[in-house]
């Protein structure tokens, strides 16, 4: 398997980026590491001051506890509020309290940084004569940078999805008139059409027509439809329950979720009103999956927003906001790996 290194911190904090796909802000972001590999990458919001802390460290200590492989993490902290020589770190207290409890887990803080607006120090030097300031620019320039970007990896300024704005085809009659023909057909008729379809689609590619588009709007639309359709998308045989919750031993069929991702842009390119409400669900709910909280937080507002009441969307937005990741993120052999980075192993911790 093809290796790529890290070498220096520039190399480190160009892999946060590209492993969130975004520019974290006002974040603490903690990798996980075995030995000399690399591991899951967790984001939280650093805390405000005054608030308590404990929910914040005790969510970092579940979350590397689900990694038994993991030994050591990398963090950095990301924030505009400025630093000089002779102040005390920034967010000390918390990482002091997270460092000590870590160590009793048998986990090390092998490294860290302060990363501001243009600048990055070694946290762990900091307040002594080892603390420098380097140009934040310089992760541009970085070896590892550049090659995750030569595989197809960016990291966008935030966590957001960019949804182009196109004109969209009105289809509500049509998703109507595919609303009244599931009515009237038997219920596992009915799944058994929808998923014929829903499978032709992530098993193939282009874009669906407008008609193919239509039902695949209206079958989402019936509940017991869309739930065995989000079932489907990891490609595996297990129980519906575990499929939807992301908690499987087997592994997802991560190339075919990110197809049913395109699938679902397509069709919320083509919804308007409530009908967007269970597309933008689905696609929350697949980002919850790949461990994407941000994301699929975002998904859900939109939903909410379309239609208030949707209730999927309320229950899996309270998972989010209360810390809970799904299963198939905290686990290195099931946790999702964007495609730039699905074929190589990262490594090789060289910094100094």
């Amino acid at each position: 398997m093809e290796k790529l290194s890290i070498k220096t911190p520039d190399d480190f904090i160009a892999l946060i980026g590209h492993s969130l796909g975004f520019w974290p802000q006002e974040s603490l972001v903690c990798v996980l590491i075995d030995d000399r590999r690399i591991g899951g990458t967790l984001r939280i919001d650093l805390p405000r001051p005054g608030t308590n802390t404990d929910h914040l460290v005790e969510h970092i200590l579940r979350n590397v506890g689900a990694d038994r492989e993991a030994t050591g993490v990398v963090f950095g902290i990301f924030t505009s509020t400025p630093w000089a020589p002779g102040q005390l770190r920034p967010h000390e207290e918390v990482m002091e309290s997270l460092t000590g409890k870590l160590s009793e887990q048998g986990v090390m803080v092998r490294d860290g940084w302060l990363i501001g607006e243009t600048t990055f120090t070694n946290y762990l030097h900091m307040g002594t004569g080892a603390a420098t300031s380097h140009p934040l620019e310089g992760i541009l320039s970085s070896e590892l940078n550049a090659e995750l970007v030569f595989r197809g990896s960016s990291i966008e300024t935030s966590p957001g999805f960019r949804i182009p704005v196109v004109g969209r085809p009105d289809l509500s009659t049509e998703v109507l008139r595919h609303c009244f023909r599931i009515e009237a057909m038997n219920p596992r008729a009915a799944i058994t059409r929808a998923r014929t379809l829903w499978n032709k689609m992530l098993d193939g590619g282009g874009e669906p027509t407008d008609d193919e588009a239509a039902e695949l709007i209206a079958n989402l639309k019936f509940i017991t439809v869309r739930d065995r359709l989000l079932a489907d998308i990891p490609g595996i045989d297990d129980s519906m329950r575990d499929l939807l919750l992301g908690q499987t031993k087997q592994i997802p069929r991560w190339q075919r979720v990110d197809r049913a991702s395109e699938v679902l842009f397509q069709l919320y390119l083509r919804t308007d009103g409530r009908d967007a409400a269970p597309v933008l669900t689905s696609l929350g709910v697949i980002q919850w999956w790949e461990g994407h909280g941000s994301k699929a937080h975002q998904c859900f507002e939109r939903a909410l927003e379309a239609d208030p009441d949707y209730r999927l969307a309320q229950l899996t937005d309270l998972l989010v906001c209360q810390g809970i990741v799904s299963d198939w993120a905290t686990s290195r052999q099931t946790a999702y790996q964007p495609p730039h980075i699905r074929g190589p192993e990262i490594g090789g911790m060289g910094m100094v």
